[in-house]
């Protein structure tokens, strides 16, 4: 598998604008965003999913997303379980805030009781997985997944950490900054945004970010700010690049903002694409995104992202 998304898919309720007491169901959570996006950008059967589902009608109809957008599913099915919920309310300026229900969710043992899932997770070229995923990990597969990383990282794969942080699903912000600190030391791309790292890492700008992120690891970093520019630091190396961005646009939901970015970056950069052309495209497309309602838009609302080299 040349891409493999790493996560909990949630059946995700977005409240409509004009009627706030009628939500809408969608396929959610930040992986499975970025794989649907990956997956529609990339050649067909380029991308998987591991996780682990229930044997109920959401688990199904999870399946059938997946499906529909080309995802191989690699997702376990545990006997009477249901996948996590979420309930996502928007604002006048698109900016989000969640209510979930996850702590049964069959995705918190997904490397439990299987050696598949890990044999899976080993041998992809390239892994994505995000805070989100470290956290809703009991400690048992938390631990599991962290010597997959070790094993990738020795065996020089490539592995995508985006550092996704929701406070409510941590125990406190030492406790993600440690833990996602040790998946970026694995990591051969880190995907952060400077709210991220204010929020888990106490970085109060992008200079500091990238200092302490540079501490920590040697991959390549792309570091989103939340305002004009992004700044890329290659892998191993010293140097930092700013790269401009197009201006913004008024935002419907911002829900899909950061799982677009990361998918139309990875793509971009696996046709070889330069890093100013990829920042460039993958901003385009999480544009486009945040012109729409929920984090996965319809197929036939994707930007004509064609200006690149064919995916080789």
């Amino acid at each position: 598998m040349r891409f493999l998304g790493v996560g909990e898919p949630l059946a995700e309720f977005t409240s409509r604008a004009d009627s706030p007491s009628v939500f809408h169901r969608r396929a959610g959570g930040d992986t499975l965003n970025s794989a649907i996006y990956l997956s529609r950008l990339m050649p067909a059967g380029s991308v998987g999913y591991l996780s682990r589902l229930g044997d109920d009608a959401m688990s199904r109809w999870l399946r059938q997303v997946m499906a529909d957008d080309g995802i191989e599913d690699f997702c376990e099915t545990q006997e009477g379980a249901r996948p996590g919920l979420s309930f996502i309310s928007t604002d006048a300026q698109g900016e989000r805030s969640f209510t979930y229900w996850r702590d049964q969710a069959p995705a918190r043992r997904m490397l439990q009781d299987s050696s598949t899932a890990a044999e899976i997770l080993s041998s992809a070229e390239t892994v994505f997985l995000s805070g989100i995923t470290l956290a809703v990990l009991l400690p048992e597969s938390r631990d599991q997944m962290f010597a997959v990383l070790r094993h990738r990282h020795r065996a020089g794969l490539a592995t995508v950490l985006d550092t996704n942080y929701r406070p409510i699903l941590w125990p406190d912000a030492t406790t993600a900054a440690q833990v996602m600190g040790r998946a970026a030391a694995l990591a051969s791309l880190v995907l952060p945004s400077q709210d991220d790292m204010e929020a888990a890492f106490g970085c109060a700008d992008a200079k500091a970010s990238i200092n302490r992120l540079t501490a920590l690891t040697k991959a390549e970093i792309v570091l989103t700010t939340g305002g004009d520019a992004v700044l890329h630091r290659p892998g191993g190396q010293d140097r930092v690049d700013q790269y401009a961005l197009p201006p913004k646009v008024a935002a419907t939901d911002t829900t899909g903002a950061g799982d677009s970015f990361n998918a139309g970056w990875i793509a971009s950069r696996a046709c070889g694409m330069t890093p100013a052309d990829a920042i460039a495209r993958a901003a385009r497309l999480a544009g486009t995104v945040v012109q729409h309602p929920g984090a996965v838009i319809p197929r036939e609302a994707m930007p004509d992202l064609t200006n690149s080299k064919d995916p080789a």
